[in-house]
């Protein structure tokens, strides 16, 4: 993280309903490699209890920092706004990728802290790139994410879809558990590569496997 501070980066932000997981993923391309760092948060009410019914360590990832719990029963908008800005501060935020249709509050907020905030949507036509692309990179060893152990559970949870073309994305409804950490990662990957002007690779993508 120290090595990433004042180094550019693209964010993708999925805004949970208000009392699930919120995902933050800052992607850094880094010469051959692209770095993500991910932060989450989850209301601090119920957590114990979401812990025991999906038999998920969220109790144990949040005393050890992998998660923010903010109070209440439901997520405070405010803390990860505060958040974001604090980051700000430490690397180069150059744009925060949202899905179009869930710009909130908290996203008209950003954009007057003077953030660039860009609509991304979840469908093939924006999410096929990105996907085949981080399919590609984490083959080729060319994602670190610092063994997040959130996004690695989220990463196991994910069912890819395919189109008649060929286009892939991620399958909320049929993958298993929260996948909100890959989405957000995929979204700051997809404006990182807009602004390198990549081309998408041409790739089969059967899921992910982070080690």
């Amino acid at each position: 993280c120290r090595d990433l501070a004042g180094r550019a980066c693209w964010a993708g932000l999925d805004l949970s309903t208000t009392t699930d997981i919120t995902a933050l993923v800052l992607a850094f391309p880094v010469g051959s490699k692209v770095h993500l760092l991910p932060f989450f948060w989850v209301p601090r009410e119920g957590i114990h209890k979401r812990a025991r019914r999906d038999r998920v360590p969220y109790d144990v990832w949040q005393r050890e920092g992998f998660i923010e719990a903010t109070d209440g029963s439901v997520i405070d908008y405010d803390v990860i706004r505060k958040r974001i800005n604090e980051l700000a501060e430490r690397f180069q935020i150059k744009e925060i990728a949202i899905d179009r249709w869930n710009a909130t509050q908290l996203a008209t907020q950003l954009a007057g802290d003077g953030f660039e905030m860009v609509g991304f949507g979840q469908g093939f036509a924006s999410m096929s790139s990105p996907t085949k692309e981080l399919e590609r990179r984490i083959l080729g060893g060319e994602i670190n994410h610092g063994s997040n152990p959130v996004l690695r559970w989220m990463a196991s949870n994910v069912s890819v879809t395919q189109d008649p073309a060929g286009n892939v994305k991620p399958d909320k409804a049929k993958s298993t558990e929260r996948i909100d950490g890959i989405v957000a990662s995929l979204m700051a990957l997809g404006r990182a590569m807009e602004a390198d002007e990549e081309k998408p690779s041409v790739y089969e993508s059967q899921g992910f496997t982070f080690v």
